[in-house]
């Protein structure tokens, strides 16, 4: 297994995490977490349900300010950003939603449109050239006037996509990119992550659980759990290091480091059955 926290040089750094500590609801989310994403890459976030793969993406967007640590951007740590820093940083990250996130009364082209009329001050004719732009490039251009109840799962995240460049962003989050797609959607999907990462120099981080989709695209992989990267590494062999980690995750296990069992009391006690038997 490779070094969890092991660093990539600072110019080659677009995102690093240090010390990141998050405690909700009176359970450790993160546990002085670190972690490095190159920059230019496609790096994949896994790990459990649970392990705060989400929440890690709202915290490198600002949306949760963690409890210690830092999470730099750029060189700038996102927690002391005042709001005007942060709304100007996130103009250059993208999002993909989990579930698209498509605004249901607005149809496709107005979808992708949005943030450029709530954002800029662009004439009309190139807020149009612009989502066109994007919509041919995710092959939806012919899709521009339908509604988001006629579009299937994968042309409803081909559209989302659409709309989380259309800022041309130097960073991409996707939230499980992957979830409910058929397999000629994925494939759709896949190449759409790669060819933007190649093309665009686009640096993308993605959660997912699909190791197989992982595989086609990811550069590097960390898995979290316990609050902690507990294994990283090239996607193609990270699965066979053979720690118990990525034993129970990959392999599908039920039970090992990762419990099955939520913490609680005493089972006996809880049903009232203390001192019934003898």
């Amino acid at each position: 297994m490779t070094d969890p926290v092991r660093a990539t040089p600072d110019d080659s750094t677009l995102v690093r995490v240090r010390g990141l500590t998050t405690v909700l609801g009176g359970k450790t989310i993160f546990d002085q977490l670190a972690l490095d994403i190159p920059r230019g890459r496609i790096t994949a976030i896994m790990g459990p349900s649970g392990t705060g793969k989400t929440t890690l993406l709202k915290h490198i967007t600002g949306q949760m300010r963690p409890d210690a640590g830092e999470i730099l951007v750029h060189g700038q740590n996102v927690p002391g950003m005042s709001r005007e820093a942060l709304y100007k940083m996130r103009e250059g990250i993208g999002y993909l939603f989990q579930n698209s996130a498509l605004l249901t009364d607005f149809d496709v082209f107005e979808n992708v449109a949005f943030p450029l009329r709530q954002h800029t001050a662009l004439p009309e004719v190139l807020i149009r050239s612009l989502v066109l732009m994007k919509l041919q490039a995710v092959g939806l251009r012919g899709a521009a006037r339908l509604m988001p109840h006629e579009l299937s799962g994968g042309m409803a995240r081909r559209v989302a996509l659409a709309r989380a460049i259309v800022f041309d962003p130097q960073l991409i989050l996707y939230d499980e990119p992957f979830v409910g797609l058929d397999p000629v959607a994925l494939n759709q999907v896949l190449k759409l992550i790669r060819t933007l990462n190649q093309t665009l120099g686009i640096t993308s981080v993605l959660v997912a659980h699909e190791l197989a989709a992982v595989q086609q695209i990811a550069d590097h992989v960390f898995l979290i759990a316990n609050g902690k990267v507990v294994a990283q590494g090239d996607p193609k062999s990270i699965a066979a290091d053979g720690s118990p980690w990525t034993r129970q995750f990959f392999g599908g296990e039920a039970d090992g480091p990762v419990p099955f069992q939520y913490p609680a009391g005493d089972y006996a006690s809880e049903l009232g059955f203390v001192g019934a038997v003898k």
